[in-house]
């Protein structure tokens, strides 16, 4: 290799490095995720009825995110033209020249992709992954870039306290949760740097084990509340 092939191949490997921590330092408090995993939902006749995806989130910012839920939506710009062009033509026709109210192929199908998908508590530097389905059979419209708003979002300080968190749309949490969330596609270097290869049942897991230990614990507190009843009673029938 020669060294001016080395020279712009240090080169361009400096300018990534500089763009991605460039990106990592200008969203530092954020909630990045990716949509992953798009498969086919197949129903008995063989006609796709469904998109099974999986989203990861993986919370950057320094607060805990609580009752999350999120809208996707993907626009099918083939249907979109189609529809225009039923309602120009429908306008065409009306004395008014205003279409008379949804198209044909509008009344059997709509031109956006949507699915709310509701996010589970992610504490700062934290990572889940949520398994959800779309009822379309246009799952390749889901490669694309999401359209994505929070309907509603609590974000908790270090201190348990509500957050302030001022930009993006809307008011209260679901603004502040509209600035943080942040969206990655496949061709963001961050899509394969930042997010830890742990699929949805590895994170259902590890789920139900913690929910394992925690009631373990409880029912060992309940154990020794109890015997100390007994150990009390016992106490207070001897003096008597």
């Amino acid at each position: 290799m020669s060294i001016c092939k080395k020279v712009l191949g240090l080169a361009a490997t400096l300018l990534v490095a500089t763009s991605i921590s460039s990106a990592n330092a200008a969203d530092d408090d954020a909630v990045l995720f990716k949509i992953h995993d798009i498969t086919p939902v197949k129903s008995a006749e063989g006609e796709v009825v469904g998109c099974d995806f999986v989203t990861t989130f993986y919370n950057r910012s320094s607060y805990t995110i609580r009752n999350a839920t999120m809208n996707f939506s993907w626009k099918d710009e083939a249907i979109s033209d189609v529809i225009e062009k039923e309602k120009k033509e429908d306008a065409a026709k009306n004395r008014r020249g205003t279409a008379r109210g949804r198209s044909a192929t509008e009344r059997v199908t709509d031109a956006d992709v949507e699915v709310m998908v509701e996010v589970p508590t992610i504490k700062p530097a934290t990572q889940v992954a949520v398994k959800s389905r779309a009822n379309t059979d246009r799952c390749f419209l889901m490669i694309e870039k999401v359209k994505h708003s929070v309907k509603s979002c609590n974000l908790e300080t270090a201190k348990g306290g509500k957050a302030n968190v001022g930009g993006g749309r809307g008011r209260g949490a679901e603004g502040g949760c509209n600035r943080i969330f942040q969206y990655v596609s496949a061709e963001d270097p961050q899509y394969y740097l930042e997010f830890k290869a742990v699929s949805v049942d590895a994170e259902n897991a590890e789920r139900e084990e913690a929910n394992r230990k925690n009631k373990s614990q409880v029912d060992d507190m309940y154990r020794k509340a109890v015997s100390a009843i007994d150990t009390t009673n016992a106490v207070v029938s001897g003096i008597k």
